[in-house]
């Protein structure tokens, strides 16, 4: 009797391991969101895009202690794997910060001087290399109009028509 509750205890554990197991995989899911506004009347494109906080310090190396040696390289990683096309040209975008919590991280930023647009494209290869799942869903309110992208490893680019 003793040696078939031992049996089962080591069943039970070895099965309580595995959906264990099972859980933290099924968890371990990498995105992101951007949002992109632009509204007629308005001279600038804001975008605001909402990272874990874990998974930006990976991939830039540098941790939320320090704030302004955070922004610097932030902005850095951003300038490096974040590209906007408004009507097929390349435009600047001024970075305004980041705003940090243990879970979560929002970055700000804004393309100035914008007057007309019909179609925005976005190279977002944002932590795609440091995470094989990572997708980057980039939710677009311009001109009264609602668009969706999903960027990722391979198609880290989009294009819109507005």
């Amino acid at each position: 009797m003793m040696k078939k509750l031992k049996g089962m205890r080591v069943i039970l554990l070895a099965l309580v391991a595995v959906l264990i197991s099972a859980f933290t995989t099924l968890n371990d899911f990498h995105t992101s969101t951007t949002k992109v506004e632009f509204n007629p009347g308005s001279t600038s494109m804001t975008f605001s895009s909402k990272f874990v906080t874990e998974d930006l310090i990976k991939a830039i190396g540098v941790g939320i202690e320090n704030e302004a040696i955070f922004n610097t390289a932030v902005e850095r990683y951003l300038r490096s794997n974040f590209i906007v096309k408004i009507n097929e040209n390349r435009v600047n975008y001024n970075y305004a910060q980041a705003q940090t919590s243990p879970k979560a991280t929002r970055l700000y930023f804004e393309v100035p001087n914008v007057s007309n647009v019909s179609t925005i494209e976005i190279r977002n290869a944002m932590l795609v290399n440091e995470f094989a799942d990572q997708q980057n869903f980039i939710n677009f309110n311009v001109n009264n109009k609602r668009e969706s992208i999903v960027t990722k490893k391979g198609s880290e680019s989009g294009k819109v028509k507005f």
